[in-house]
């Protein structure tokens, strides 16, 4: 009579469905190469889960979610089986099957789950199946963790108090290998894994050294241990005068047993100071008191600080103190001197019972002023001019552009004696240059060169790291009516007032632009968002549409984006017409100015 077969199909791996499938209308009576090649090939395979792993640690490259797979028939004999269910080929096509019950097996490959290991749950899970001939058979297969899983966590409040922890738990069956879970001084766990056991009760000794070398133990038996169990320990400090224990409560749905144990401290007063934000003249102080008695007044807390240089400690009392959390303070130290050491602490002080922190030490930051801030230092190298001392660089024009291409009276921005503020001046006077119309600049960095008759390529800004408060000096504008150009999206129109523009920024680096497209990799200057552009720390600027009728004072304070991030580079762009980058404006607007300078102090923060 003809044989029947059916056909396993393997569709998935921790939730695993098999299908089975007559195919006598396939296999031809005479046909043994099928029925050959199945036993054959399932004789050769060999279980890695049939090793004799008892004890063991969970192997090196043990990876728990690739699934072995057996699939044995009433007799107990093993007619199918993959160590790698999820990239077995023979499982993307049917299995061939004689009809018959069958169970269906799986667990983790590689171990067999009976040691313990960090990072290492093992997967097991079986079920049968009927297949009949000529009849479509189904299956699920479903694997869940077989072990237990142990976390341990070290809260961060145990710093001050231990300069090192261990907790190592033990299974209660003696081959298997314990697991420890380190801490140190700089915080958390050490070992940030979580470990699995195979199910055993479980021991959780710690030992911990405190910063006087004292060492003590504390340790936690768990009796009641199933598969699938999470054990979460957390070790705390207790509160003060606590004689500290453990808690525990019970997730029942997800079988998750935490436990906190409170390791007691002597109650004492402990105040830590952290490290200042330091600026020119002011620095921001922070510290926070970490323990203290039940007598303990929050009104006896000051801070001290003193230069480096000298040895008497002055007094920021108590009512100048912001509290800015659960037992921390700041506060804003100003009158400091420029680029000079100073020591500072938090100190308690009721009068029977004197603490103080730790002593931080800081370096006030430098006031760096402009170089040639007056302008009065020029040099004329061929037919262009430059404000700068001869073999200096920190300013640079627009005249590498109108004179360096159409001649020397073409230097839009200049050096001027007769009506300047003081000394020399730095004149700006926009221009038509027979082609085009050219704005006079005049800014902090260097001109890269031309871009055609279409634009320029510039570096914006030079190295500078101080963080000053405001940019101030002297101008005097004549806005004269647009008269050159094509309008921009956002410009005043045609025969209304030009504006001037004069802005300084703060950088994290140097600033590759031009106002033309260009093959150099330089952005368009027009495109930077002052406001939002992250390599921005600070920005300020005035623009002007109005005629001055004499010089006057401009200030312009510096907007910080952040009071963290330090600048690596200054900017400072004038310009007598502000949308000069368009080729559009007046040719009779004319912008003086004068004795630049910064201003140190308390910023204004967005």
């Amino acid at each position: 009579m003809k044989k029947i077969y059916s056909i396993l199909t393997l569709l998935t791996v921790f939730c695993v469905s098999l299908i089975a499938v007559s195919c006598s209308d396939f296999v031809n009576e005479d046909d043994q190469m099928a029925e050959g090649y199945l036993k054959l090939d399932v004789s050769t395979l060999v279980s890695t889960n049939d090793k004799d792993m008892r004890g063991t640690s969970a192997p090196a490259d043990y990876a728990p979610k690739t699934i072995a797979v057996k699939i044995s028939n009433a007799q107990g004999d093993v007619v199918f089986e993959t160590s790698d269910a999820a990239n077995d080929e023979r499982l993307k096509s049917n299995i061939l099957l004689a009809p018959g019950k069958y169970t269906i097996s799986g667990s983790s490959a590689g171990w067999d789950g009976s040691g313990s290991g960090f990072d290492a749950p093992y997967y097991t899970g079986s079920t049968t199946v009927l297949v009949l001939s000529k009849t479509l058979s189904r299956a699920t297969l479903t694997l869940t963790q077989a072990n237990v899983k142990v976390s341990v966590t070290f809260d961060k409040n145990l710093r001050p108090y231990f300069k090192s922890a261990n907790c190592v738990v033990t299974s209660q069956i003696a081959d298997v290998e314990p697991c420890n879970f380190a801490f140190s001084s700089t915080g958390g766990t050490t070992t940030t894994s979580a470990a699995y056991f195979p199910v055993a009760p479980l021991n959780f000794l710690m030992t911990a050294t405190s910063n006087s070398d004292n060492t003590n133990e504390m340790s936690k038996e768990v009796t009641d241990v199933q598969a699938r169990d999470h054990y979460r320990i957390l070790y705390k400090l207790a509160d003060v005068g606590s004689t500290g224990g453990i808690t525990v409560t019970v997730d029942e749905t997800t079988r998750e047993y935490n436990f906190t144990i409170s390791i007691p401290r002597k109650s004492s007063i402990s105040l830590q100071s952290y490290t200042p934000s330091a600026w020119s003249n002011f620095a921001d102080l922070s510290a926070a008191v970490l323990s203290k008695t039940q007598s303990f007044d929050d009104s006896k807390l000051t801070f001290q600080y003193r230069k480096q240089s000298e040895t008497e400690w002055k007094t920021i009392m108590n009512g100048q103190l912001t509290t800015t959390g659960a037992d921390a303070y700041s506060c804003r130290l100003t009158g400091l001197t420029p680029n000079t050491g100073y020591i500072y602490r938090l100190r308690y002080d009721d009068g029977s019972t004197t603490v103080n922190s730790n002593e931080m030490k800081f370096t006030t930051e430098e006031q760096t002023p402009l170089q040639n801030a007056g302008f009065e230092n020029w040099y004329k190298s061929g037919k262009i001019w430059y404000p700068n001392a001869e073999g200096e660089s920190y300013w640079s024009t627009s005249n590498s552009g109108s004179a360096g291409v159409m001649g020397e009276k073409y230097n839009v921005t200049t050096g001027i004696t007769d009506g300047a503020y003081n000394g020399t001046s730095a004149q700006l006077q926009s221009k038509y240059v027979v082609i085009k119309f050219a704005a006079a600049s005049i800014f902090t960095g260097g001109f890269d060169g031309m871009i055609g008759t279409n634009g320029a390529k510039l570096s914006w800004g030079v190295p500078f790291t101080s963080r000053p408060a405001a940019l101030k000096g002297y101008m005097k504008y004549n806005a004269g009516s647009i008269n050159r150009g094509t309008q921009p999206s956002g410009a005043a129109e045609k025969g209304k007032n030009d504006h001037c523009q004069i802005f300084c920024a703060l950088l994290t680096e140097q600033l590759k632009v031009a106002n033309a497209d260009n093959s150099d990799g330089y952005e368009l200057s027009t495109n930077i968002d002052w406001q939002n552009d992250p390599r921005v720390v600070a920005y300020g600027e005035l623009t002007q549409n109005t005629t001055d009728a004499e010089w006057k004072a401009f200030n312009i304070p510096l907007t910080y984006h952040s009071t963290t991030i330090k600048p690596t580079h200054m900017l400072i762009v004038c310009s007598s017409s502000r949308w000069g980058d368009y080729f559009y404006g007046s040719d009779s607007s004319k912008l003086l100015l004068d004795d630049f300078s910064f201003t140190w102090g308390e910023p204004v923060v967005r």
